[in-house]
């Protein structure tokens, strides 16, 4: 396998209020646990970044954020929604567990994401530490 040089950079605005969400929800102290464009190989060997991970000993957690530039069905064309569909099939058969969320849903029902964060992390222990956290 190829090595994957890992980025700091959320590279979007919509990345960039999911971490506003998150940092409301779990604290900032929390962003360390982030990884950022974290690297995976699908199940044909290309290499992909997840948006976000967060890990454990013993679960692996891809979130995705969907701005509707890039992931909109209705907006994309059919090759790269399929692709979508490969990269989050690549992740489960992998063993993730994946959560996405939105743009709009980011913007429009901030309390509701937040809301979603708490149910679904906020009893999560002892993720491992980022060596590329957030924020910079």
């Amino acid at each position: 396998m190829e090595n994957i040089v890992r980025t700091a950079s959320t590279g979007s605005v919509a990345e960039d209020r999911f971490i506003e969400i998150f940092c409301s929800a779990l604290g900032p102290e929390n962003t360390k646990f982030l990884y950022t464009q974290h690297p995976f190989v699908d199940i044909y060997g290309n290499n992909r970044f997840i948006d976000f991970a967060l890990e454990t000993d013993r679960e692996k957690i891809a979130i995705e954020i969907d701005g509707e530039s890039y992931h909109n069905p209705k907006i994309v064309s059919d090759n790269k929604y399929q692709d979508d569909l490969l990269k989050q099939n690549s992740l489960i058969y992998n063993g993730w567990k994946i959560y996405r969320w939105t743009y709009n849903e980011l913007v429009k029902n901030k309390e509701k994401v937040r809301d979603e964060l708490l149910t679904f992390f906020s009893e999560v222990e002892n993720f491992k530490l980022s060596e590329d956290f957030l924020p910079k």
